[in-house]
């Protein structure tokens, strides 16, 4: 019996740089420039062929150059979205990279995002790249405003939480950039035309069926556990599937404190619309007592706006790369089904071998090359594909948590500063009674 073949676990080191911000891909690249020069070409100075007149006598292979990363074309801004009925228009703003003057100004729907993830996916092969997930489609109606301000601010706060468009816009961004960024993905003529044809694309309406759906959970739950031939890819099987379970419930749990941070602002913004109205009364003894209230309703609004910038600040940094992970290992696992349904496919080929009779055997033995060849191109795809994603992941974590701390930190301290002032108001208020 032909067994399937195993695959080294360790991972080709080339476009281990795609896909992540530019601030750190130069110096990566410069690193993989000086590992390249070092290590990419062979040195034939020492050998006693080089001393030779003519390289054809030498007998050695002319040197090849690894291949060169990818560079993206373009650079994309999602600079505005504005309602339009039912609708959400996101104006796009592109860059040639090659070519600063060249600009493109274009306006896009939603259901135009939809039609080019379809087409990314139709056009190309897929079967060993991690597809940048797109984000959910944004609701606009009045139930789903007001479902969110409950989600957010709790049931017994009557307050409609705005639409969060800028939100948007950044997922929608961020979901361009690893398109356009992705060796593959990037060149494909639809994200050409996506972001610089005026007109938007011509598409059909995509169906979408929940027994479809239903179908790919019931054959990932059977395929899952089938186990892999290769270790570091069942590894890996098992350890997305952990990491993909903990990664939901960290942003669940991150969004509670954000939810959290907003309904303290909200009560500290009611205590000190209270007070300010109670200190609008200037007779008798009451005047020093309003002063007091007053001065402290300041103070209260001072805190209150600390607490929004927090909130802010955590849901676009951590809370921003926490949520796309979530839905971005998902993808991981796909990939990886996709993967494993070869890998069957190869081994039931391969068992057909041993089973076909002499008159077939020919063409059983052309399929199970076939699958063979499919499974082998798949699982070189997929390692670099994987090597790229993590590398990616690490990455972005990284910049997060930086940003997510720096702001922590400038925030508390512009918050701290104004209540410090406000203290010293109080603690220098003229709280002296002349009575009449």
């Amino acid at each position: 019996m032909r067994s399937a073949v195993l695959y080294p676990s360790v991972i080709a080191q080339e476009g281990e740089d795609q896909d992540v911000p530019s601030r750190l891909t130069s110096t990566k690249m410069d690193n993989a420039t000086e590992e390249t020069n070092t290590n990419g070409t062979a040195d034939v100075s020492d050998s006693p062929e080089a001393d030779q007149d003519t390289p054809e006598s030498s007998g050695l292979p002319e040197p090849t150059l690894p291949p060169k990363p990818f560079e993206p074309v373009f650079t994309v801004k999602v600079t505005d979205a504005a309602k339009d009925g039912e609708v959400v228009k996101y104006t796009l703003k592109t860059t040639k990279i090659k070519s600063d003057s060249e600009e493109y100004k274009v306006v896009r729907l939603y259901e135009d995002f939809e039609w080019l993830e379809h087409c990314l996916i139709t056009q190309n092969d897929i079967a060993g790249i991690i597809v940048p997930p797109l984000p959910p489609k944004p609701s606009t109606t009045a139930q789903s405003a007001e479902a969110r301000s409950k989600k957010q601010l709790g049931n017994d706060i009557k307050l409609v939480v705005g639409d969060e468009f800028e939100k948007d816009c950044r997922s929608l961004e961020k979901y361009l950039y690893l398109v356009v960024t992705h060796p593959i993905l990037g060149q494909d003529e639809s994200i050409t035309k996506f972001l610089t044809v005026r007109e938007a694309p011509t598409r059909a309406k995509l169906k979408k069926s929940i027994f479809s759906n239903l179908s790919k959970a019931v054959g990932e739950a059977r395929k899952g556990g089938h186990k892999d031939v290769n270790e570091f890819f069942q590894k890996e099987r098992d350890t997305v599937n952990e990491v993909s379970v903990q990664m939901k419930e960290a942003k669940e749990n991150f969004m509670k404190i954000v939810y959290g941070e907003q309904r303290v602002a909200v009560g500290l913004s009611h205590l000190s619309t209270a007070l300010h109205l109670g200190g609008q009364l200037q007779e008798g003894a009451d005047v020093v007592v309003n002063k007091l209230f007053t001065q402290f309703s300041e103070g209260l609004e001072d805190a209150k706006q600390g607490l929004e910038v927090m909130a802010v600040n955590d849901e676009n940094t951590l809370g921003f790369s926490l949520d796309l992970y979530s839905r971005y290992l998902e993808a991981e696992k796909e990939m990886l089904y996709r993967r494993t349904c070869k890998m069957m496919e190869f081994e039931a080929a391969s068992k057909a071998v041993e089973k076909a009779k002499p008159q077939k055997r020919e063409m059983v033995v052309a399929a199970r090359d076939k699958a063979e060849k499919e499974f082998e191109d798949i699982s070189k795809a997929a390692e670099k594909e994987l090597k790229n994603f993590h590398h990616q992941r690490v990455l972005t974590f990284q910049d997060s948590l930086v940003r997510h701390a720096d702001a922590k930190i400038k925030a508390a301290r512009d918050t701290y500063a104004l209540l410090t002032k406000c203290v010293t108001a109080l603690k220098t208020l003229d709280t002296s009674f002349k009575p009449l």
